[in-house]
């Protein structure tokens, strides 16, 4: 039996609106994001004379995902550009594991940037790390 699968390098599509309200498009800069989804609360809905525990469904979760990187300052496009104007403020996100092709998975939703960190090691390529905070429904479609 074969298992097929994506690797986030070069297939995923990431995109963040900047702080114009312009969507931009991430992915050739991105190396990890994730995870990012829909995740529920769980109730006990479990009755006097059931057998076993019964479990509902609750609300939405405000899930938070961390997106990281190559660092690049290009004015405009890059992720420094991007990310540094948005920290503390919400955002649309719409994130393709398998790209953002028709009839791909889409996961998009509203997020507040809560951190933008850049670093670096001797030797290393400078990177950057970003965290969101879901604010508000998250949605599972396709492009």
């Amino acid at each position: 039996m074969s298992v097929t699968g994506y690797s986030s390098a070069g297939r995923s599509h990431l995109a963040v609106e900047d702080a114009d309200g312009v969507m931009r498009d991430l992915s050739p800069w991105m190396e990890r994001v994730g995870p990012l989804g829909r995740e529920l609360d769980s109730r006990d809905a479990t009755g006097v004379n059931d057998a076993a525990p019964r479990t509902a469904a609750g609300t939405e979760l405000a899930q938070e995902f961390t997106l990281s990187g190559r660092w690049d300052d290009t004015p405009g496009i890059g992720p420094d550009a991007v990310l540094s104007g948005i920290v503390g403020r919400t955002v649309a996100v719409e994130y393709g594991p398998a790209g953002n092709g028709t009839g791909q998975r889409r996961v998009s939703g509203r997020f507040v940037c809560l951190s933008y960190r850049i670093s670096s090691a001797a030797g290393e390529p400078v990177r950057f790390e970003a965290r969101f905070r879901q604010d508000g429904p998250a949605s599972l479609g396709t492009w």
